[in-house]
Parts: C-alpha cells; sequence; structure tokens
C-alpha cells in the first residue's frame, strides 16, 4: 500500500512541475524588422540576375527553426526575369538567420508553402527597379 501511495505522490508531483510545450513553428510568427527586409534588399542586388525587374514581391514573418540554437527563417516570393528576359513566375526562397545575418538561402523551399505562414507585401524589394 505504501509503494502505491509513494508512486501516486512522485506522479502527481512530476506532473506538476512539467513545463508548457514549446512554440510550434507558425506560433513563434513575428513581423520581419527593417533591418532584415534591408539586408534581404541588399542580397538580392548580387543574387536576382535582374533585380530590377523584380515583381509581385512578399515576405512573410519571421519563424524559429532551431530556438536552441537560435536560428531563424523567413521567407520571399517574387517574380523576376531570368537570364532570356522573360519573367520566371512567383518563386519563393527560404531564407535562414541568425542574430539578425543572413546564414544562406534555399531557393524554392516548401516550408514557404506552408498556409499558416503569414506573408505581407514586399515593396522595397520591388522599388529596386526606380533606382
Amino acid at each position: 500500500m505504501k509503494n502505491h501511495l509513494w508512486i501516486a505522490m512522485t506522479c502527481g508531483l512530476l506532473s506538476a512541475c512539467q513545463t508548457v510545450a514549446p512554440q510550434s513553428v507558425a506560433d513563434s510568427q513575428k513581423p520581419p524588422s527593417d533591418a532584415l527586409r534591408s539586408a534581404i534588399v541588399q542580397a538580392a542586388r548580387n543574387v536576382v540576375f535582374d533585380p530590377y525587374s523584380i515583381r509581385d514581391a512578399e515576405i512573410s514573418n519571421v519563424v524559429f527553426l532551431n530556438p536552441q540554437s537560435g536560428i531563424e527563417a523567413v521567407c520571399v516570393k517574387a517574380n523576376a526575369k531570368n537570364q532570356l528576359g522573360g519573367y520566371t513566375g512567383r518563386q519563393a526562397t527560404g531564407i535562414s538567420i541568425r542574430n539578425g545575418t543572413i546564414l544562406g538561402a534555399t531557393q524554392g523551399d516548401p516550408r514557404c508553402l506552408d498556409p499558416r505562414l503569414r506573408y505581407h507585401r514586399f515593396k522595397e524589394l520591388e522599388n529596386l527597379k526606380s533606382i
């Protein structure tokens, strides 16, 4: 009988000490900062074949990919001209970030298609054509 009582008390204490489940990726969303938007615009100037042709640009909220390592991600969807001068259609690019620094990008990242991800118009990227 004592063993059963001890087990019941221990289980009760352990369940009282449980922590709240970590946030899901979708719950960790926050709007991208102006500094991050600016960094992406600067990177696009060096990566996109014709950055001045960018149109229909959107940027997603920032989400945590790995909270322990501080790695976050943001997605950018945009349409730009290719080397033949034709528009490619909206392409999604996933961008990994740590402490506001861009770590890398993945063209066609399937995570950018998650319907829980909220997008905002990315006028700064479209405005490259005005420079």
